[in-house]
């Protein structure tokens, strides 16, 4: 028996960090939108065994990859001692800022489900994948949602619609680590009060659009790494109506108001080395309906 997903990347519209927490993680207040790019997994049922197949060399096939320990934390948690191999087929680009290990996660555990025949409760469900990684439980939901705490408290928010998205990337790997460890003092002391300016559940409040789009990590990530300056730079040239870093980088996401205007930045971007993708958003509904073709 085999079980074939879709796992989807994500954008950040928004990405607010406050001060360091006794963990050593940030507070963060983000909001999180699935777009229309997507890796494919084929879960296998084999003997015992957990196996990881993929042909990007940037991807480990080990235990160190996320849809590995996804499986492991499964069997751990219900017991079950039937084995998978795991076949992931990458488009989304690896440490892009567009979640695609924690997505890949997520996919695996959804798949699993049904591959060996179990149920988890939805506490259970996004208790694991809170464990695998902050953006893991996320992709449980899907469409448009705020996430807060390290990002792993995750909550709907109406769908944005945005048809005519592009994305770039330089084709370099950006640490998220590194890009938190270089924040100004301000934002990583423990004791600094939160400088955000809207409260934690008044989700009226966020900055929801790409209009508003804010992402604190470009003020540690854009000075190391100036490519991804020089792409927001190119794309606000091109008439986008909003130009972000997604997550930490490298990925940069632009909007436009018409197919036109993004056939013309797409063509403006050619002689360039980076990677281009068009995009566009994709609902909570289309997304749960997607996953699993």
């Amino acid at each position: 028996m085999s079980v074939l997903l879709r796992s989807f990347a994500k954008i950040n519209w928004a990405l607010e960090v406050g001060h360091r927490r006794a963990d050593g993680y940030h507070e963060v207040r983000t909001v999180v939108q699935t777009i229309d790019l997507y890796d494919r997994l084929l879960l296998e049922e084999i003997d015992e065994e957990i196996e990881i197949i993929c042909e990007d060399e940037r991807v480990p096939c080990n235990q160190t990859n996320l849809a590995y320990k996804a499986a492991a934390a499964l069997r751990e948690a219900t017991g079950i001692e039937k084995g998978v191999r795991i076949e992931i087929e990458k488009q989304i680009p690896v440490a892009a800022g567009l979640g695609g290990g924690s997505s890949n996660a997520a996919a695996t555990l959804i798949g699993l489900q049904r591959l060996w025949n179990i149920g988890l409760p939805r506490q259970e469900l996004f208790s694991i994948g809170e464990r695998l990684g902050s953006d893991v439980p996320f992709f449980f939901l899907g469409g448009t949602a705020l996430a807060t705490g390290r990002g792993e408290r995750v909550y709907p928010l109406d769908d944005i619609t945005e048809p005519y998205i592009l994305l770039v990337n330089p084709g370099i790997e950006v640490s998220t680590r590194e890009a938190y460890a270089a924040l100004r003092p301000m934002l990583t002391n423990q004791n600094s009060p939160c400088i955000m300016p809207f409260a934690l559940f008044e989700t009226e409040a966020i900055p929801v659009g790409p209009a508003q789009a804010r992402n604190d990590l470009e003020k540690s990530v854009l000075p190391q790494y100036p490519v991804i300056a020089e792409i927001k730079q190119k794309l606000a040239e091109a008439s986008a109506r909003s130009v972000l870093m997604s997550g930490s980088g490298a990925t940069v996401f632009a909007v436009f108001d018409s197919q036109s205007l993004l056939d013309r930045a797409c063509e403006e971007l050619r002689e360039e080395s980076w990677l281009v993708i068009r995009t566009r958003t994709i609902s909570r509904s289309d997304y749960h309906s997607s996953l699993i073709t």
